[in-house]
């Protein structure tokens, strides 16, 4: 069975500065747009030979389902220079060892470059589906063996636990010096680039296999003629038949460049232009690149993040509840033009860090919603006597929005959804209530167990629900009166007597979405309006923060928001920002005069 990738993890250096030879990293959900990790600081460290590396490359292995990040010993930094390097250079490389991407065992060196070799640079590997071990190679500078002046070669070795090695051997020699060879394979061939060290471009061979004979050059006119490169790197896009490499503009001190084919034999590469691809704040330098998992990327995100998102892909609306000993996620599935996606997912996590995808619980497109057509947006959970209900939004065959209610005997299923919507707008009218779309449902429940449902979309609403929670009394429906700019998204929790609200305002297409707070003494209102708790920062990339939920710690004076933003970065998608969001969660405190505080961002 095939795995299934959600992202790119991209280990790479920085430069020659202080800091910048060690092992960084950066996350990627397309292959082209790149945010930096752990806030741009080195995750990894060497404190071995050189005290310092460079072309970090990482790999998969299929041997013992661990990650191997192998590396240059090398530190230009400290004073050594090119010269020494070249000729007097370490000859080995770095080793770090880890099951997740997060937890990384200490380095170890090994030693594989031979006896009389001037360094060992940018080692790489590639996994031998025949001999199923791997095969390293690296560049050395080496004297001829008539003792001629030395010349840059590939060497190999294999290795099964990149800690033993067999000895190395000659594995590439050309007129000119060769350095940074990067290997992919597709479909039973091997694809072989290099960098041409003396005319400083990278040329294209194939083979089909990995000995070292079994090469032939294929021609590649827009790659051979950049020069000024190094250190390429190639890899598969997860969607699509399509393959990314970039190579490293050295010469201008540019970093990577993205170059695209639709086929390999071809040799036929597309430059990616300037502004279609971000490698994000730091400059990126000869590294490498990953497929990973959703899970993986989960748990890069908690683990090295910008402190706020909490899903890899593109959800917005989350509702956010704990249940048990666990926390859930209920979000609108994103990144569809016109908010037309029609899947409801649920996420679990223990931490409110790392969350897993549990699946789909409720698609509109099938026959279990008889009543709607689309438009699956903006849900809501809750718990009354062991059974949970999801409300949530979609469209009816006449395009108009309505709320619906599935009910499930866990939080993540299966749910049955009623065949008729809960609340409509023809309702609406019914009942004279004031509303532009009956959409965006928030649970709350009163402490004599009542529980009401909140919603709307240019007046926000309340109604109790009945005590069956799939229907309402309607005799119970009003407007709230006091949402000061109210948009949409409007949800209350009571704290000291008051009752706290906060809703969205402006449209969620603007950067300017933001969520207002007021409060009242009654559950109807009229609500006294304060200030804006949640609002956009402009320097951080975080634009059109909105459309919320609160959870209150079961039991504690505790509570969280959780909401969504733009995409980052936010270079990704120059339209339609406003349905390709992420979801992120914040901690909400409150001030001494009893009132919520506005998140800091």
């Amino acid at each position: 069975m095939s795995t299934i990738y959600g992202g790119y993890l991209l280990a790479h250096f920085i430069g020659e500065q202080p800091d910048g030879e060690q092992v960084y990293f950066s996350y990627s959900e397309d292959g082209l747009h790149w945010k930096d990790l752990n806030g741009g600081q080195p995750v990894l460290r060497s404190d071995l030979g050189e005290k310092g590396v460079r072309d970090p490359f990482i790999i998969r292995s299929p041997l013992d389902h661990h990650f191997y990040i192998i590396a240059t010993d090398l530190r230009i930094a400290s004073g050594k220079g090119w010269g020494a390097a070249v000729t007097e250079g370490s000859r080995d490389i770095i080793v770090w060892k880890s099951a997740d991407l997060v937890n990384w065992s200490k380095p170890w060196a090994v030693t594989v470059g031979i006896d009389g070799a001037g360094c060992v640079w940018a080692p790489e590997a590639i996994y031998d589906e025949e001999a199923q071990d791997f095969l390293v190679f690296w560049a050395s500078a080496t004297e001829g063996l008539d003792g001629s002046e030395r010349k840059h070669k590939i060497y190999s070795a294999r290795t099964k636990d990149f800690v033993h090695f067999s000895n190395a051997e000659l594995y590439i020699e050309r007129d000119n010096h060769i350095i940074d060879t990067t290997i992919i394979a597709h479909e039973g061939s091997y694809y072989r680039l290099s960098k041409d060290e003396t005319t400083k471009n990278i040329t294209l061979e194939k083979g089909n296999s990995l000995h070292k004979e079994a090469f032939t050059a294929v021609t590649a006119p827009n790659l051979e003629k950049i020069y000024g490169v190094e250190g390429p790197q190639i890899f598969k896009l997860n969607d699509r038949e399509e393959w990314c490499l970039i190579i490293d503009r050295f010469a201008e001190g540019k970093g990577y460049l993205p170059l695209l084919t639709t086929d390999l034999d071809s040799g036929e590469f597309r430059v990616v232009k300037e502004g279609d691809f971000d490698l994000g704040a730091s400059k990126k330098r000869h590294g490498s690149v990953i497929p990973i998992t959703i899970d993986e990327c989960a748990q890069l995100l908690a683990a090295y993040g910008d402190g706020h998102q909490v899903l890899p892909g593109q959800y917005a609306d989350p509702d956010l509840a704990k249940f048990g000993d666990r926390y859930y996620l209920y979000p609108t599935s994103d990144g569809f033009t016109g908010w037309s996606g029609t899947e409801f997912h649920v996420f679990s996590s223990d931490d409110l860090r790392i969350w897993k995808d549990e699946g789909v619980i409720v698609d509109l497109l099938s026959p279990d919603v008889p009543w709607a057509v689309g438009n699956a947006w903006a849900p809501a959970i809750a718990e009354k006597n062991g059974s949970y209900y999801f409300y949530f939004c979609g469209k009816m065959a006449n395009g108009v929005s309505a709320i619906g209610v599935a009910v499930a005997p866990a939080p993540i299923g299966p749910f049955t959804a009623m065949p008729e919507p809960l609340l409509t707008m023809e309702q609406m009218k019914r009942l004279s209530i004031k509303m532009g779309q009956t959409i965006d449902p928030a649970v709350y429940r009163e402490e004599d167990g009542t529980s009401y449902l909140l919603f709307g979309n240019g007046d926000g609403a309340i109604v109790q629900l009945g005590s069956d929670m799939v229907s309402v009394v309607e005799e119970t429906m009003a407007n709230i009166e006091g949402l000061h700019d109210f948009r949409e998204a409007v949800t209350v929790l009571k704290r000291g007597g008051l009752y706290h609200f906060t809703w969205s305002c402006d449209d969620t297409g603007s950067e300017n979405y933001h969520v207002n707070y007021g409060t009242s003494k009654h559950l109807y209102g009229p609500v006294t309006y304060h200030y804006p708790v949640l609002m956009k920062n402009a320097e951080k990339g975080m634009l059109g923060t909105g459309h919320h939920s609160i959870m209150q710690e079961p039991g504690k004076d505790e509570y969280w928001m959780a909401y969504h933003r733009f995409v980052t970065p936010l270079s990704r998608f120059t339209e339609g920002k406003g349905y390709h969001r992420e979801v992120c969660i914040d901690r909400i405190t409150f001030g001494e005069d009893g009132l919520m505080q506005p998140i800091t961002l």
